[in-house]
C-alpha cells in the first residue's frame, strides 16, 4: 500500500511539473532579396533579414546602389524588445524574445541619439538604427505601444 502511495503521489508531482512547463513563444524567421534596374542602367539590391519571436523583432535591411560616384550603401536595423541597459547618451542594450541582446553604442563618431525621455531598463522599446552611404548613424528609440 506504501509503495502505490509514494507511485500515486510522484505521478501527481511530474503531472503538475508538466503543466509548468515554459511555453515556446512563436518564431518567424525572413530572409528576401530583391534586384532592380532604372531606365539609365543603375543597379540596386535591398536584402532584408528578420526574426520575430513572440512580440520582439530583429531585423536588417541593407540597399546597395549603383551611382555616378561609385557604389552607395545605406542600413536599417530595427529591434523591437526590452531594455536590459541603458546609459543616457553612452549605450543601450535591447534583449529579444530569443535572449539575444542588441547593443548599440549612442556616443560613437558621427551618431546622432533620440531617446524618448520615458525609456528605462525594464521598457519594451522599438529602436531603429539608420546607417546612410555617408557613414552618418541615426538611432531612434520609441516605448513600444502595447499590443
Amino acid at each position: 500500500m506504501r509503495q502505490h502511495a509514494t507511485a500515486f503521489i510522484l505521478g501527481v508531482i511530474l503531472v503538475a511539473g508538466a503543466g509548468c512547463e515554459k511555453k515556446e513563444e512563436p518564431r518567424l524567421e525572413v530572409k528576401s532579396q530583391a534586384k532592380s534596374t532604372n531606365a539609365e542602367g543603375a543597379k540596386t539590391t535591398t536584402t532584408t533579414e528578420s526574426v520575430a519571436v513572440g512580440s520582439t523583432l530583429a531585423g536588417k535591411t541593407e540597399t546597395t546602389s549603383d551611382t555616378p560616384d561609385g557604389k552607395a550603401k545605406s542600413q536599417t536595423e530595427t529591434v523591437i524588445g526590452t531594455v536590459t541597459v541603458y546609459k543616457p547618451n553612452q549605450e543601450i542594450v535591447v534583449m529579444t524574445g530569443d535572449n539575444t541582446k542588441h547593443s548599440f553604442d549612442l556616443d560613437e563618431k558621427d551618431t546622432r541619439a533620440e531617446v524618448d525621455v520615458k525609456v528605462t531598463v525594464g521598457s519594451k522599446v522599438q529602436l531603429i538604427q539608420e546607417k546612410d552611404p555617408a557613414g552618418r548613424t541615426l538611432i531612434r528609440v520609441i516605448i513600444e505601444p502595447n499590443r
